[in-house]
């Protein structure tokens, strides 16, 4: 009778070869630079569409300078008969009211105007400070913020850290086309904002 056999097969399964630190560095370096890519095209396909209309309750309009339509668009609104205080913040310090609505479309009468104030922040974190200490002045509780749409998201989380006493509702504006720089600077700026106090 004969006996059966068992066979055994091996197979042989090649290793990787070892990276080097050289090899290691070049690894992480991709990786890194994928991530970032990635994230600046969620960044720009996540950016919110800009308001047409306020929503109701709102206790007072702010807005940052430093990008196209912000501040027409504060105007526009007061012009429209917004009721409440309104902060335009991040002017020179030696600007006027007066300049600021010349150049804009607004024509504002004076009851208008005596409901802006405006100060002379020199960066995004000093309008948050500047938003705080002026709705703790007006007692205010729900802000519409109007800024540029890639400017928003640094805004939001820069309000969520330090006023998180405020109901802020976004009002984005849609900018003259930016480019990719200023976008891809915007981006590095958001991802710096939470290490910057």
């Amino acid at each position: 009778m004969a006996q059966s056999r068992t066979r055994y097969f091996h197979f042989h399964i090649p290793r990787h070869p070892r990276l080097g630190w050289k090899g290691r560095t070049v690894l992480a370096t991709s990786l890194m630079a994928a991530t970032y890519c990635m994230g600046f095209a969620l960044y720009v396909v996540t950016l919110p569409t800009p308001f047409t209309t306020l929503p109701d309750g709102l206790d007072g309009l702010a807005t940052f300078t430093g990008g196209s339509g912000r501040v027409e668009a504060a105007m526009r609104e007061a012009q429209r008969g917004f009721p409440g205080p309104i902060l335009i913040s991040g002017s020179h310090r030696s600007t006027r009211l007066t300049d600021i609505l010349a150049k804009t479309e607004a024509t504002l009468t004076p009851a208008q105007q005596n409901h802006i104030v405006y100060d002379a922040a020199q960066s995004t974190r000093e309008n948050i400070t500047s938003l705080k200490a002026w709705a703790g002045y007006y007692n205010l509780n729900h802000i519409g913020l109007i800024t540029s749409t890639y400017h928003m998201p640094r805004v939001r989380l820069l309000a969520l850290m330090h006023t998180r006493d405020l109901a802020i509702t976004s009002l984005p504006v849609q900018p003259a086309d930016p480019g990719l720089r200023p976008l891809f600077r915007e981006y590095n700026k958001l991802l710096a904002a939470p290490f910057l106090r």
